[in-house]
C-alpha cells in the first residue's frame, strides 16, 4: 500500500470540516470495545468472528456517541474550539461533494520500571498518524504510518534480540541502551460494489474468532500484503485471501533477501436462528528455501478444497490447516465460542489416542464472555482456555509454518502449551479499568531437541514418535498479569490517560524468556495491539 499516494490524495483534498469514517474497524482492543457490549446483548446478524469488522454493521452498536452527544456546539471561538477537538472530535476532517477525508494522530508516549531487568527503566516514543479517505458510496482507503523508539519491559527486550523483532514490527535496530528503533506502516484500499461484494487490498492483518486469542488466524504477526473478498448471501459470509508472508531467518535467504511464502484463505460462516453461528476454515501455506514454488494461478480458485490442487500440481510442500469456529450468543449478553484446529493427522493416531503420537497436531479454545455483566453496563467479563499440540502450525519444510517474520500466525505460544485467560474491563463515563491474567504451561526444547513448541522448526526433526502429550519436553509455568486504570480523552481516536502494571513469571527447567515485572504511566491513543502476553 502506497503512503505517498494516500498523502498526495489527501493534500489534493480541500479543508471543509466535516467527517470521514473508513468502511472497517481498527483491528484494536481500545476500538472494539466500543462495540463488543453491545454485539453480545443486541439482536444481530454480523458475523463478528471476522474481524476486521465493518463499519456499516457495527454502527448501530457503536457506544462512544454516549459521550460525544456531550460536545459543546460550535461557537466560533478557539477556547471551544480547542475543547472539542481535545475531548470529542477528530484532529483534522474534510469533505467536498464525493470524498471525506479524516486524519488522527497516533502517539504512545510511557515511562516505566522494570524490576527484572538489569536495565531497569522503560520507555516508548511513539508518533504517527492515521489517515481516511471516503470516496463517493463505494470507495474508501486508509494509511497507517509510526515510527517508535522503546525500551521494552524484560521478556520482549529478550524476544528482540532473539529474533531481531518487536511483537507485531517489523525488524528493530538497536537503539542506544538495551533500546530499540522500530516502524509500524499498514495501509489498505476497500470497494463495495453493492450489499453482496466486498473487495480489500492492502498491507495489514485480519483476525478469526471470538477470543483474546485465535487458534487459526489472529493479529500477532506483522502486516503482510494481501487482497480479500467477502461474499454475503443473506445470513452466510465467504471470505477468500490470498497474501504474501516472509521468513527472515539467515537460513533460508535467498539471494540475500528473506524468503517469500504464499497463504491462501477460505472462511465460510454461516448464522442460525438468533445467535448462533458456525464456520469452517481452510489454509495453505505453500514455498521453499529455494523459491521455486512461487504464486500459482490455481490456488486463486475461490472454491475448490487446497489438497487435490496440491496433489494435482505435483508437489507436497504445502502446509494445510483446517478449522472450526462456533458460538452461541445468549439473550442475557452471554457468548459460549470454541475454535478447533487441525494440521497434519492420521485416523489411526487419532484412534490410538493413548499412544501420544506426534501426528496428532491439534488445538483448540473454549470460551465464555458476557456483556454488560450482572446487569452493570460497561462491564465486560471473559474466561478462556486455549491449548495446543505439540507441532501443530509447524511442517516438514520449516519455511511453510503458520508463522510470517519470526511471529506466529496464530497463538503468541506457538504450540505444545495450555493456557487459562481471565478478563475484565469496566467503563464508566471516561474512567476505564481492565485486568487480564494468563495461567498456563508450555513444553520448551532442551537439549537440542525438537519437542514442538518453536513453530519454526522441521517437525522431521522431532525428539520422539510417541509419548507425545501436552505439554512435551522441559515444563514451564507461566504466569502474566496485565492491569490498567485509564482516563480517556477523546473517544474519536482514543486518546486516554494510562496507568498500570505488567507482571510475567517463568518457572521451569528451560525458561524460553526472563520475567518482568513492570509498573508504567503514559498517554497513548491505543489503536493497534501488540502482544506481550507471552
Amino acid at each position: 500500500m502506497s503512503t505517498r499516494l494516500l498523502l498526495l490524495l489527501s493534500a489534493l483534498l480541500p479543508p471543509f470540516l466535516s467527517s470521514a469514517q473508513y468502511q472497517l474497524s481498527e483491528l484494536a482492543t481500545a476500538e472494539a470495545r466500543w462495540y463488543e457490549n453491545s454485539l453480545l446483548r443486541d439482536s444481530h446478524q454480523v458475523h463478528t468472528a471476522i474481524r476486521p469488522w465493518r463499519q456499516h454493521d457495527i454502527a448501530p452498536f457503536d457506544r462512544r456517541g454516549e459521550l460525544l452527544s456531550q460536545a459543546p456546539a460550535p461557537d466560533g471561538t478557539f477556547w471551544n474550539w480547542a475543547a472539542r477537538k481535545a475531548f470529542y472530535e477528530d484532529f483534522l476532517t474534510a469533505q467536498g461533494d464525493n470524498y471525506a477525508l479524516t486524519l488522527n494522530p497516533i502517539v504512545h508516549f510511557s515511562y516505566g520500571q522494570d524490576r527484572a531487568a538489569t536495565f531497569g527503566s522503560t520507555y516508548r516514543n511513539s508518533r504517527g498518524a492515521r489517515i481516511e479517505v471516503q470516496l463517493g458510496e463505494h470507495v474508501s482507503a486508509y494509511s497507517t504510518l509510526v515510527e517508535t523508539q522503546a525500551r521494552l519491559p524484560n521478556h520482549v527486550t529478550a524476544f528482540a534480540k532473539s529474533d531481531r523483532v518487536v511483537p507485531g514490527y517489523w525488524l528493530a535496530k538497536p537503539f542506544r541502551e538495551e533500546a530499540w528503533d522500530y516502524a509500524y506502516a499498514a495501509g489498505e484500499v476497500a470497494y463495495t460494489p453493492n450489499s453482496i461484494f466486498h473487495f480489500r487490498a492492502g498491507h495489514g492483518k485480519q483476525f478469526i474468532g471470538e477470543g483474546h486469542r485465535s487458534m487459526l488466524l489472529s493479529d500477532n504477526a506483522i502486516n503482510y500484503p494481501y487482497f480479500r473478498i467477502e461474499t454475503t448471501f443473506g445470513k452466510v459470509k465467504y471470505v477468500n485471501t490470498w497474501a504474501m508472508l516472509n521468513d527472515i531467518r539467515d537460513s533460508v535467504r535467498v539471494g540475500g533477501n528473506y524468503a517469500k511464502k504464499y497463504l491462501s484463505m477460505h472462511y465460510l460462516s454461516v448464522n442460525i436462528g438468533r445467535g448462533f453461528n458456525i464456520a469452517l476454515f481452510e489454509g495453505l501455506m505453500w514455498g521453499s528455501e529455494l523459491n521455486e514454488f512461487g504464486f500459482d494461478l490455481n490456488f486463486l480458485n475461490p472454491v475448490i478444497l487446497y489438497r487435490p490442487v496440491e496433489f494435482a500440481q505435483g508437489f507436497t510442500g504445502g502446509n494445510i490447516l483446517m478449522g472450526l469456529n462456533t458460538s452461541y450468543r445468549f439473550r442475557n449478553g452471554m457468548q459460549a465460542y470454541a475454535q478447533f484446529a487441525m494440521d497434519e493427522f492420521t485416523f489411526s493416531a487419532v484412534r490410538n489416542w493413548g499412544e501420544g503420537s506426534w501426528l496428532n497436531m491439534m488445538g483448540g479454545q473454549l470460551g465464555l464472555k458476557w456483556g454488560d455483566a450482572f446487569g452493570a453496563r460497561g462491564l465486560f467479563l471473559r474466561a478462556e482456555y486455549n491449548l495446543a499440540r505439540p507441532y501443530l502450525y509447524a511442517h516438514r519444510n520449516p519455511i511453510t509454518n503458520w508463522g510470517h517474520y519470526a511471529q506466529p500466525l496464530a497463538h503468541p505460544w506457538g504450540a505444545n502449551f495450555e493456557e487459562l485467560i481471565l478478563q475484565a474491563h469496566y467503563r464508566r463515563g471516561r474512567w476505564e479499568a481492565q485486568a487480564r491474567f494468563h495461567a498456563g504451561q508450555a513444553g520448551r526444547d532442551r537439549g537440542g531437541e525438537n519437542f514442538g513448541g518453536n513453530i519454526f522448526n522441521s517437525f522431521d526433526e522431532r525428539a520422539t514418535d510417541t509419548g507425545v502429550f501436552t505439554p512435551h519436553g522441559a515444563v514451564s509455568r507461566l504466569q502474566y498479569l496485565d492491569a490498567e486504570l485509564a482516563y480517556l480523552f477523546n473517544p474519536s481516536y482514543n486518546l486516554r490517560l494510562r496507568l498500570g502494571a505488567r507482571l510475567r513469571r517463568e518457572t521451569g527447567d528451560a525458561p524460553l524468556f526472563p520475567n518482568s515485572e513492570q509498573v508504567f504511566f503514559g498517554l497513548s491513543t491505543n489503536v493497534y495491539r501488540s502482544y506481550q502476553d507471552f
